[in-house]
């Protein structure tokens, strides 16, 4: 089996997972018993990543899926989505002194349980589409089908959110704005030559606003910005990679023709 087989049949393993561990916990647990669902949501996190990570160290190594060296001067791409995380990392923890004293046990193992689930889940996301897909699909002719494969697969799997008990329409509007953030970051995974600063980010957002809405506490408006930022930072970079392709393509064209000669 090659990367590329083994990077699609890693997706239907996860996403498999996913839907039966989340299907039982759904018939075990009603919407009432909230720490039970996350406690169990949490295990079954755990062993989805757990075979994402031992596929990625059996079959690739960290390096060939996104974890080289980071050039740091391409960091500035990622600055606009750095400025919006700490917007709303301000706003929640500002929200949360404010309400802390509140606070029962249950709603700090909730903020405990939710940050262990969306730091696996955010990793697992990222090193799937933007680690295992985009290098196991880009090739020394062309990276721009890879990162059409990993930005489509990254916004389709999110569908799969109806069987979290979101509905039809709410899970259509989770895969268009997958797309968004899709569409950016593998660009920028390209740009970074490094997926730890999407991780972070991913891990951080998904917390940030999973965490305000279980113990309903506001976070800024500014994670509103994320949308157009990720149209604007992804067109930009896309140009540019597409651009230095091109070229690249040119000049390896050339190259054969003067060795031909």
């Amino acid at each position: 089996m090659n990367n590329k087989k083994r990077a699609i049949a890693a997706i239907i393993i996860y996403l498999l997972i996913m839907i039966i561990g989340v299907s039982i916990n759904n018939n075990f647990f009603s919407m009432e018993n909230n720490i039970g669902r996350l406690i169990s949501l949490s295990v079954i996190q755990v062993v989805s990543s757990a075979y994402i990570f031992y596929t990625i160290k059996k079959y690739y190594g960290w390096k060939n899926i996104g974890f080289g060296k980071l050039n740091s001067k391409s960091l500035v791409w990622f600055l606009p989505y750095a400025l919006i995380l700490i917007a709303m990392g301000f706003s929640l923890v500002q929200s949360i002194s404010e309400n802390i004293g509140s606070f029962s046990y249950e709603t700090w193992l909730t903020i405990i349980l939710t940050l262990v689930g969306t730091s696996l889940a955010g990793f697992s996301e990222e090193v799937i589409f933007r680690g295992m897909i985009l290098n196991s699909f880009k090739s020394d002719k062309s990276i721009i089908g890879a990162m059409i494969i990993s930005s489509i697969g990254f916004s389709i799997v999110h569908i799969t959110t109806i069987f979290m008990g979101k509905s039809l329409i709410e899970a259509i509007a989770n895969v268009i704005y997958s797309s968004l953030l899709g569409f950016s970051f593998v660009a920028l995974a390209i740009k970074l030559n490094n997926i730890c600063p999407i991780v972070i980010f991913h891990v951080i957002w998904n917390f940030i606003l999973m965490v305000s809405s279980s113990i309903n506490v506001e976070i800024s408006k500014v994670a509103l910005l994320c949308n157009p930022v990720n149209i604007i930072i992804g067109a930009i970079l896309w140009i540019i990679i597409i651009r230095n392709q091109i070229k690249k393509n040119k000049l390896k064209y050339n190259l054969d023709k003067v060795i031909t000669w």
